[in-house]
């Protein structure tokens, strides 16, 4: 039996985490944090899933509040796995201070924000630190089909390395301002200062270069040094009223620790970003953009397009999608031979209800809703691969301590080189 320990829980997918039971985790989960709005959004969202209708948890917190949180869940080591998912800054610190008392972590994204911390984040990784981030992308069915199909010579070909555009494209635009859950999400002040959240180019941009590891290269050994070629990188600020601040975080006036980031009432904060690379000779290309508010109707969007010689296979999250990631393919054939390819790829795969639809010049896996599930969902899908490693019941990839160290190298060194110009 498992026993978790919450670190400091400044964003909401640390309750996610515990959205559902599992049979090898204690009920008694064992808080520690600063005293303030992060921990009571933490035990009112946790508190919710105890008191839904549906399926109820039943979680006993366990929560100690004060400054010294830190030294007190390492002197007293309630549990053997940490949860993170707060500020930043300080996070691989945390990590380490767990690490060195003998727990296990499983952690949101981002583990580290600058080199600094890519450099802690070697050296326990070289320690034997068992660590994981939360990838939550992996258990989307979308991005799942957009692998299997590249993996599928018939269908995809080859990766288009050569050319004037990338072979792989992938862009996610997010909003400071919506509701999740139908309310209006409220952020902390902090997600505001770049020095304790970070920019967009390290954060975000985790799931898309986790993405492009997994979909292209999964198994396979990473170096940072001779695997990759950082080419280009470049940030860019989005402009917060301080009406919209107030409104996001209820808050009514800016932190001090951003004033040197405020003119004429606005903030202008450092949350996109954009760079390009080779990873192992495929030319990627990530963006990460922050706008201020979602337009009606409209919410965050996701493109990913990966170029392959014999179809491209796109995956669209916009109003034109209903707000849903679907997958399309682009046939640069004959689109009834491709049609055929693919109808006998999804019959293979018995995945019950997935169909192929011509959507004009490209084909459209339909897919029910039998086979979707919520991005909430997936954190605690997450960690029962996690404990499910732990238990060895399944086996942590090999290749996951390589893959963590030149994903954060690449992010660290983006980040660099967009300051730098």
């Amino acid at each position: 039996m498992h026993s978790l320990i919450v670190i400091n829980p400044g964003h909401f997918h640390a309750a996610l985490t515990l959205r559902e039971m599992h049979p090898n985790l204690s009920k008694d989960v064992y808080v520690y944090a600063e005293e303030g709005a992060d921990l009571k959004s933490f035990i009112r969202l946790v508190n919710s899933f105890n008191n839904r209708r549906d399926n109820p948890t039943s979680w006993d917190l366990h929560v100690y509040g004060g400054d010294d949180f830190l030294e007190r869940a390492v002197n007293e080591a309630q549990g053997d796995i940490a949860i993170f998912a707060g500020k930043n800054s300080r996070k691989i610190h945390y990590i380490k201070a767990m690490h060195d008392a003998g727990i296990k972590v499983l952690s949101d994204k981002p583990l580290t924000i600058n080199q600094r911390g890519v450099n802690i984040l070697k050296e326990l990784l070289n320690d034997g630190a068992e660590i994981n981030d939360i990838m939550t992308e992996h258990y989307e069915i979308t991005s799942i089909l957009q692998k299997e199909l590249m993996a599928d010579k018939d269908i995809f070909g080859e990766l288009v390395i050569d050319g004037d555009e990338p072979a792989i494209v992938k862009e996610s635009v997010h909003h400071l301002f919506k509701n999740v859950n139908g309310k209006a999400l409220v952020r902390p002040p902090w997600y505001f200062d770049i020095n304790v959240q970070g920019e967009g180019i390290v954060d975000v941009s985790t799931h898309l270069s986790d993405l492009i590891q997994w979909m292209v290269f999964d198994g396979e050994e990473f170096d940072f040094e001779t695997d990759y070629e950082l080419c280009d990188a470049k940030h860019w600020h989005t402009d917060v009223p301080l009406d919209k601040f107030s409104l996001i975080t209820r808050q009514k006036q800016f932190q001090r620790e951003i004033m040197g980031k405020v003119k004429d009432d606005v903030l202008k904060l450092y949350s996109n970003g954009e760079f390009t690379y080779k990873l192992k000779g495929v030319p990627v290309k990530l963006s990460v953009i922050w706008a201020l508010e979602a337009p009606e109707g409209g919410g965050d969007t996701h493109y990913s397009i990966m170029r392959g010689t014999k179809s491209d296979l796109l995956i669209e999250q916009s109003p034109q999608t209903g707000n849903k990631p679907e997958l399309f393919i682009k046939a640069h054939g004959d689109l009834d031979k491709m049609e055929a390819l693919l109808n006998s790829a999804i019959e293979k795969q018995k995945r019950d209800g997935l169909e192929v639809i011509r959507d004009g010049e490209k084909l459209r896996l339909e897919i029910p809703a039998e086979l979707r599930t919520s991005h909430e969902e997936h954190f605690a899908a997450v960690r029962d691969d996690f404990i499910a490693c732990i238990d060895g019941e399944k086996e942590f990839p090999a290749n996951m301590k390589s893959a963590l160290r030149a994903k954060y190298s690449l992010l660290a060194a983006a980040q660099e080189l967009a300051a730098k110009k």
